[in-house]
């Protein structure tokens, strides 16, 4: 049985998303390898919650609660479609600049290493993107949570699944939420 590397899993998936979406791969890729290991520290250096031995991490971070100095910093946590939240992503974020998007492959212990696939994309092509995963199950990945956050590290909104996306941090415009 040939047996695909996990390492392989995420360059098929980029290939997948860009091709069937028909967006350009500049303005929807992974990281590089040498630029993962740092966006992933200073993600989780801010945001995840270290302060437990178990359930810590970003992996639990939209179900458990953020790190205690961002929680000051929580906008909310809103009941969504799943299906089409993501429509509201260009009045949500404040401008077209690229985002991180991380998608969470699983292992939910901080100290033997969570799996996260960290993408750089713009707004419109991160909605055709989150569009296809879910007509796809995340292109037979399963049902994933995911966070989208700031390149400047300013917001993060995660998403997890039970169709709640929590959103912390600043310049989040969430009025269309908070009037549900």
């Amino acid at each position: 049985m040939n047996k695909k590397k996990p390492a392989n899993d995420i360059f098929r998936f980029e290939h997948e998303v860009v091709t069937k979406c028909g967006i350009l791969k500049e303005r929807f890729h992974k990281v590089s390898g040498n630029q993962w290991e740092k966006i992933y520290q200073k993600i989780t250096d801010k945001y995840a919650d270290k302060t437990k031995t178990w359930k810590n991490g970003l992996h639990w971070a939209n179900t458990n609660g953020y790190s205690p100095q961002c929680m000051k910093n929580l906008l909310g946590c809103y009941s969504v479609n799943y299906k089409t939240w993501f429509y509201s992503l260009p009045q949500i974020i404040p401008d077209d600049k690229m985002v991180y998007f991380l998608i969470d492959k699983g292992n939910c212990s901080w100290h033997n290493g969570e799996v996260f696939w960290i993408f750089e994309s713009y707004i419109p092509e991160l909605i055709k993107t989150l569009d296809l995963l879910n007509q796809t199950a995340f292109l037979d990945h399963g049902w994933l949570d995911y966070y989208i956050i700031s390149k400047k590290f300013q917001w993060l909104i995660g998403f997890n699944h039970h169709n709640i996306i929590s959103c912390i941090g600043e310049n989040l415009n969430l009025n269309g939420f908070k009037n549900q």
